[in-house]
């Protein structure tokens, strides 16, 4: 009895064994199963939500407001990237300026953030208006960004109304000011009522007859060089998202220019008469050095001592990235005329870190080709001219193909190689004073185009590109 027993136990033991261990195989498996199937709808899951981070970026329209951050995502503009329009951003300012970017979506090949907050001062800028050589007019810009996708339109509408008629966009470059691009300025007076245009145009009749009030001289060169009420609209091709910039205008018509110095010699003329000195005095010539600005280099148009340049203190466009800034889009021409110009100056300031051997690689003045005009077919590059002129004129150039950016990379020029003086040296190009952010061989020139090839000693920053820092 007690062996059967034995045994029934026994049996009943390795029956509760049995089954323990199918059913623990049986739900491994299915355990695996499960395991498996949670693995790929993750999986899905996260591609799904992968796919739906993408299409939940929302797409940029053709006018779209600036965040309270002033950034544009990355993604964002890749929703727009290479088509042929044009986007615009629009912000104001609690003292009520207004401004306008305007992006042109076909230049934009590799999409970045971009902070197009800006802050805006009319004050404080005697000395910025007196190193560009005495200026009528300033708008200090500070910007908060990096690299530039492509170079945008920039419209600023300020509440009052300029009497300048030319302008420069202008950015400080070793304490002095070095040109970014022309500004085209539009100014709208807000209407006077007859009874003031009738006291002015008394007042302007009487005008340089009657000397015997400098005072209201005075106030008539301030009628003609001080702002108005109303509006100015100031357009320009922007280069640079960082720093300080500053907007100079400077009054260039003849008929204009010619009435400031019809007033200012009758401050002179009422100064002498009348003995004056000291605080008069310096106040006419006050006037002679600071009113009725103009901003180019042509000779007098109809004065003398009143018409001032803008332009005498600032950089060379072509020494380090600054230009007219035209804003053309690129690759929209069919062939035409291009400029190009070979500059490694920055190297004489760093000689001491030059790979022994290359000295006489650097020329005396840092140009290996001054500013050339050259021929270009539709469709070629900036690389495509670069080849060409360097071979027409005997110049080194060594070039290779680059796949992580689909583009050629131009590793030395006459002789000078990437990393020749220093570990942040090397060439860079820039087209009409921007620094694109692909490579040579993707830009597709238009007519007109600037195309500067620089060697930087300093990773872009001692040429005017700071959009690595």
């Amino acid at each position: 009895m007690r062996t059967i027993m034995g045994k029934r136990v026994l049996l009943s033991m390795l029956l509760v064994i049995v089954m323990v261990f199918l059913s623990a195989c049986g739900g491994s498996g299915k355990n695996g199963d499960k395991s498996d199937a949670n693995t790929g709808r993750a999986s899905q899951t996260s591609q799904k939500e992968e796919k739906g981070s993408q299409s939940d970026v929302e797409a940029l329209e053709d006018v779209n407001p600036i965040p309270e951050d002033g950034i544009i995502s990355k993604d964002r503009f890749a929703t727009v990237a290479g088509e042929d329009r044009d986007i615009s951003f629009v912000g104001e300012t609690d003292d009520g300026i207004k401004y306008t970017w305007v992006y042109h979506a076909a230049q934009i090949q590799n999409p970045e953030d971009q902070n197009l907050k800006i802050r805006f001062d009319r004050e404080d800028l005697e000395d910025i208006k007196k190193k560009a050589n005495n200026a009528n007019d300033a708008l200090k810009m500070t910007m908060y960004g990096k690299g530039l996708i492509c170079p945008p339109t920039l419209t600023v509408v300020i509440p009052e109304a300029w009497q300048s008629d030319t302008g420069m966009l202008l950015k400080e470059q070793d304490d002095k000011l070095a040109k970014m691009s022309d500004v085209t300025i539009l100014s709208q007076p807000s209407e006077e009522k007859k009874s003031d245009k009738d006291k002015k145009a008394k007042e302007n009749d009487s005008a340089g007859k009657d000397a015997e009030n400098t005072a209201g001289e005075k106030a008539g060169i301030d009628s003609l060089t001080k702002p108005k009420e109303g509006t100015t609209s100031l357009t320009m091709t922007v280069l640079s998202l960082d720093g300080d910039s500053y907007i100079v205008g400077g009054i260039t018509d003849p008929d204009k220019l010619a009435a400031i110095n019809r007033q200012m010699q009758s401050v002179a003329s009422a100064n002498a008469n009348q003995g004056y000195d000291g605080e008069t005095v310096e106040a006419a010539d006050e006037y002679e050095s600071e009113s009725g600005s103009g901003t180019s280099n042509s000779s007098d148009s109809g004065s003398s001592g009143s018409k001032k340049n803008i332009s005498g203190d600032v950089a060379n466009p072509d020494q380090g990235g600054g230009s007219s800034g035209s804003g053309k889009k690129s690759g929209s021409s069919s062939g035409g005329t291009v400029t190009i110009s070979i500059n490694c100056s920055t190297i004489l300031n760093n000689m001491d870190n030059l790979t022994a051997g290359k000295e006489e690689f650097v020329p005396s003045n840092g140009w290996i080709l001054k500013s050339t005009k050259v021929s270009f077919s539709d469709g070629e590059s900036v690389h495509d001219v670069l080849q060409r002129v360097c071979k027409d004129k005997g110049i080194h150039m060594e070039s290779s193909f680059t796949p992580a950016y689909n583009s050629a990379y131009v590793e030395g020029i006459n002789q000078l190689y990437e990393f020749d003086c220093g570990e942040l040296s090397g060439w860079m190009y820039n087209v009409n004073g921007w620094f694109p952010n692909y490579g040579c061989s993707k830009y597709v020139l238009s007519d007109g185009d600037v195309i500067s090839w620089v060697y930087t000693c300093d990773l872009g920053k001692d040429v005017g590109d700071n959009s690595m820092y």
